[in-house]
């Protein structure tokens, strides 16, 4: 599941009185009011599970003090979220009203869990393992707890801890078991003046409507952001509010952005929540029916000619904008063809503080991209899937390791670089170098000096593979090296 909004519906109204009579003699009781909550959800990753889908049929939680649950998700529903992509990012999981009060528990119910690994000794080299999950109904608690008040927005952050969730077992020739104890964190958020209840990166979907006008002298406009996946059999839609400070990629104007465009998002969710576009990176227009669809993932493999040019790559996909399921399967690898036509592009231009190129010799293993451009199925049902790539953006992604070396420290302890030594095994091992710059975010450790060997790290940021090497922002970087620019860097507790 890409980074999108699985919303699961805005009730409407404040809850009105309630009349009782008794005797012939009536007493109005007032309901306790309701205000606006904002579930957001991010994966806590574990090295080579390539994917995580969980199929969650409610979410509740429980008042402080006692009290029967309240309901969030109702036990109606039935998402299949996938948080594979999710790690040190956030998504919208659901957007409702709930009752007012402060709440310290919350409650899953969770039906299946799918895990897509990566083995390199299978071919191809990925495979799906169902888990069985204990329990099926977690509770865990909220701290600092969730306080919702009437007429207001208030957001909910949950992690769903899969390292510390997910028991995975080798088997015979190449098959694993997997089972999942269902570790979740959660907490209440308080809004920031400037930010609100955190930015949301990298949220993908397609533009259905576009409005160049706002009765709200904050906006100059929106534009209907429609999210179709596997997740939902029809995906939300939400206004993406935007700004004279919006920076758009991609189309000249917001009166230019054409409806079903593919479009890929940051932004951060307001105070009074409206979801705030700070940069739009606009792609292409795609159509299922004419076997056009975004085909997001990560690179398994590379194919070249003989004079070392880059003629295809293999893509595992991990999703897909709109949903093209039935065709092109999900956790499957396809083959996708470049030509000297093919166009290449990164979606989070403001990561990139090193102006580097992203090109066909910029591509290697392990990068997470999204591929545009017709496909063919190959037999009735069959893979692999062929792609025609017309463009291929680089998209912004978190890696997983621990500090190989320290290589540079700036005077303000943000800005330098350090070895990542990687853990998923699609890296190939190969040290990745980490450049940070004075707008890098420093996740649980105060800055570079303080990072140790023993941490495990996140890193946040787009890959560029230089095989020439050279010097970037005064760092020596070797022939052959994955150049990691850090939007974030997290050690993890």
């Amino acid at each position: 599941m890409l980074k999108r909004l699985l919303i699961i519906g805005l009730l409407g109204g404040l809850a009105g009185g309630i009349l009782a009579s008794c005797g012939g003699s009536s007493t109005t009781f007032t309901a306790p009011g309701k205000g606006t909550l904002f579930t957001f959800i991010s994966d806590t990753p574990l090295c080579d599970i390539l994917s995580s889908r969980l199929t969650i049929t409610g979410l509740t939680v429980t008042p402080q003090g006692g009290g029967g649950p309240v309901s969030i998700i109702p036990s109606s529903s039935s998402i299949r979220l996938g948080l594979g992509d999710l790690m040190d990012s956030s998504t919208i999981l659901s957007l409702n009203t709930v009752q007012e009060g402060t709440y310290n528990q919350a409650t899953f119910t969770l039906s299946v869990l799918q895990l897509g690994v990566y083995d390199p000794i299978l071919s191809p080299p990925t495979t799906t393992v169902g888990a069985t999950l204990t329990p099926s109904t977690p509770t865990f608690n909220l701290d600092p707890p969730l306080t919702i008040t009437t007429g207001q927005v208030s957001a909910l952050q949950i992690d769903y801890d899969l390292a510390s969730s997910v028991q995975l077992t080798p088997g015979a020739n190449g098959s694993f078991t997997a089972s999942a104890t269902s570790v979740f964190h959660g907490s209440g958020l308080t809004a920031e003046p400037v930010t609100g209840f955190g930015e949301l990166d990298d949220l993908m979907g397609f533009v259905r409507s576009v409005n160049t006008s706002s009765t709200n002298p904050t906006f100059i406009g929106s534009f209907l952001m429609q999210f179709l996946s596997s997740s939902l059999p029809s995906g939300p839609a939400v206004n993406v509010s935007y700004t004279k400070d919006t920076v758009m990629y991609g189309a000249p104007a917001l009166n230019q952005l054409l409806t079903e465009s593919v479009v890929e998002v940051d932004a951060y969710v307001d105070a009074n929540g409206n979801l705030v576009a700070k940069t739009v990176e606009v792609e292409d227009q795609e159509d299922v029916s004419d076997n056009k669809a975004a085909l997001i993932g990560l690179v398994t493999s590379l194919t070249k000619d003989s004079n070392n040019n880059l003629t295809g790559f293999g893509l595992w996909v991990r999703d897909e904008e709109p949903d093209a399921s039935v065709t092109v399967a999900i956790d499957s690898i396809v083959e996708v063809n470049v030509s000297s036509t093919t166009t290449y592009q990164f979606s989070s231009r403001s990561a990139n503080f090193a102006n580097l190129t992203f090109d066909p010799t910029a591509l290697a293993v392990g990068q997470e991209v999204v591929v545009h451009g017709p496909f063919t199925p190959v037999g009735a049902g069959k893979q692999p899937v062929i792609v025609a790539a017309e463009k291929v953006y680089l998209k912004l992604q978190t890696v997983q390791g621990s500090l190989g070396s320290l290589l540079q420290v700036g005077s303000d302890n943000k800005t330098g670089a350090f070895q990542l030594n990687p853990c998923c095994t699609l890296l190939q091992g190969a040290p990745i170098y980490v450049l940070t710059n004075n707008q890098t975010n420093f996740v649980n450790v105060p800055g570079l000096s303080e990072l140790g060997a023993q941490s495990s790290l996140l890193i946040k940021g787009l890959p560029f593979f230089q095989p020439l090497g050279g010097n970037i922002n005064g760092v020596s970087v070797p022939p052959g090296t994955l150049v990691l620019l850090a939007k974030q860097v997290h050690r993890l507790p």
